[in-house]
């Protein structure tokens, strides 16, 4: 049913508020339109549009609307007619035909057990295949750069023990053998101090150890063995056997002084 509101007004610039309640009984708003403004030589016909519908058969009222009228901080209030609406079922259509009943259609049920057997072996081939490659790739991951089955203090010993069977009077051996010991040294601190400090120089690791407020004497034992090391790797400098053995045995002191007197971490 349309429900039409008109209002005539004298001049445009009216702010108009149409109070809708939320809920009406008997019926139910389905479309509300805009305010529709015609100029008529002068004066301003205002309509709106409402479409209600219902489906309580009866004699039912749409109620009075308020309609408030605002202009240059004027309000005017209006109230609408109620309307009454007879509210009946619509006539039967009489024209159709009679039909023919239909024969009962056979119902296909699909049966989808295969399809669930498929997709759970599937589901299992994947995860399968997922779990070879991550345990895989678990198996090739490397250790850490430190990792060792033996202790920091066990590892640097077994090290140095090593070096024994090089041979100080031949030139190129000994210069494996000094840099052999600067770096059994520089990888017992990086663990001892959980830091990896195999590429740092000798005044690095050097500040380090002072930094760590470690024994003056630990600084200049290991001083010497490593700034030995330095010449015969940079210098080409040639020590003879009894520096090599002097720098082994201050490599040894400097690892078993840390050891008994390790620094705070």
């Amino acid at each position: 049913m349309e429900y039409e509101l008109l209002l005539n007004l004298p001049a445009d610039g009216y702010r108009i508020n149409l109070k809708i309640p939320d809920s009406i009984p008997h019926f139910d708003v389905i479309e509300n339109q805009h305010f529709d403004t015609v100029n008529n030589n002068g004066s301003f016909l205002i309509r709106k549009k409402i479409i209600f519908t219902s489906f309580d058969s009866g004699a039912w009222h749409i109620p009075s609307f308020e309609v408030l009228l605002d202009k240059n901080n004027i309000s005017s209030k209006l109230n609408t007619d109620s309307v009454l609406v007879n509210v009946g079922y619509s006539p039967a259509d009489s024209t159709n035909q009679l039909r023919d009943i239909k024969p009962v259609m056979e119902v296909i049920v699909a049966d989808y057990f295969w399809f669930y057997v498929a997709a759970a072996v599937f589901a299992a081939i994947i995860i399968i295949i997922l779990g070879y490659f991550y345990f895989k790739s678990r198996k090739k991951k490397p250790l850490p750069v430190f990792h060792s089955a033996l202790s920091p203090y066990d590892e640097a010993m077994k090290a140095l023990l090593e070096l024994k069977q090089y041979d100080l009077d031949k030139p190129e051996q000994v210069k494996i053998y000094h840099v052999s010991l600067t770096e059994i040294f520089k990888k017992y601190y990086s663990r001892k101090q959980s830091k990896n400090m195999m590429n740092k120089t000798t005044g690095d690791i050097l500040v380090a150890i002072k930094g760590d407020g470690d024994d003056p004497v630990l600084v200049s034992t290991i001083a010497g063995a490593l700034r030995c090391a330095d010449a015969v790797k940079f210098a080409k400098y040639i020590p003879g056997i009894m520096e090599s053995n002097q720098g082994y045995e201050q490599t040894k002191t400097a690892i078993e002084l840390i050891e008994k007197n390790p620094s705070p971490q």
